[in-house]
């Protein structure tokens, strides 16, 4: 049985350790075990309640109501609140964690493909996925999660993702080229394949290398090809790539392209990355990188 710490708690949920400890004394809310030291340890059952009431709070419930239900009461009380509630933005993960933390894969899917369809992929990204991945990072950097939830989660929102991207209607064959790749030991590629799903929404032909491609190749292949950009992303702090190297290939070799970057280390770095290198972290700075190289 996995166990948790109160902070892994706050972390989870959103709600602040002092008030799980005020809950604990006025309401015996939860009975957590204590180390030796006197450090409280919490259960899955308690993450997953405290999952249900974060959520059950934001859309109005007191904890004075909720703190006499048994768990099952408030999963019940939760699944039909989101039947008839739209989710606001600030409470609209929880379903989602609630799901990944059990490897419920229907659930998880299908709340995803349900706000794609009621607000758009794109809209659905920033919104949502986006989020939704921030959290996990810090889950498991905590070790609320492991790497296989780590990697449940992220290969259905690829799966949704290079599904979108190949319903797409193919470009003109005499448009502008964008080539997408990871360099070497990167192979987080979701934000890389959804600026490839942008990149074909604007018409443009895209070129998908995919993880841990080595940059001499990409630089081989471009002279051949002659992308109007080239994309990577950079989320990994292992990163095998010399951005500075690459920039000073690209321009020597291809000329008039644009080279673009996005990923949690990009933007982290954006201040130390060479002047002509785009940083990429919305749809909007983007599509005015597409705009200039489709006025050609």
């Amino acid at each position: 049985m996995s166990i948790y710490s109160i902070k892994q708690l706050e972390l989870v949920s959103g709600i602040k350790a002092h008030t799980i400890r005020m809950w604990e004394r006025r309401y015996n809310l939860f009975t957590p075990q204590r180390t030796d030291t006197n450090i409280r340890r919490y259960t899955g059952l308690d993450v997953q309640l405290i999952l249900n009431i974060s959520q059950l709070l934001r859309n109005g419930y007191k904890i004075s109501k909720l703190a006499s239900k048994s768990l099952d009461e408030i999963v019940a009380l939760t699944l039909q609140n989101s039947k008839n509630t739209t989710l606001s933005k600030e409470n609209e993960l929880e379903p989602l964690i609630l799901s990944l933390l059990s490897f419920d894969q229907q659930t998880f899917k299908s709340t995803l493909i349900k706000k794609i369809d009621d607000q758009g992929f794109e809209k659905t990204y920033e919104a949502l996925i986006l989020p939704l991945l921030y959290r996990i990072g810090i889950l498991w950097q905590t070790g609320m999660l492991n790497t296989a939830h780590e990697h449940f989660a992220t290969n259905i929102i690829k799966h949704i993702l290079v599904s979108n991207y190949e319903a797409l209607k193919e470009p003109k064959s005499d448009s502008q080229l964008a080539l997408f790749f990871l360099p070497e030991s990167e192979f987080h590629e979701i934000g890389l394949l959804f600026f490839a799903y942008v990149a074909k929404t604007q018409g443009l032909r895209t070129i998908y290398l995919g993880q841990s491609t080595p940059v001499e190749d990409v630089i081989k292949t471009s002279k051949e090809i002659q992308p109007a950009i080239i994309f990577t992303s950079s989320s990994s702090s292992v990163s095998k790539v010399n951005l500075t190297e690459l920039s000073k290939s690209v321009h020597k070799n291809i000329k008039g392209c644009h080279l673009c970057i996005t990923g949690y280390k990009a933007n982290q770095d954006r201040f130390k990355m060479p002047k002509d290198i785009h940083v990429i972290s919305t749809i909007e700075t983007f599509n005015k990188i597409i705009k200039m190289v489709s006025k050609r």
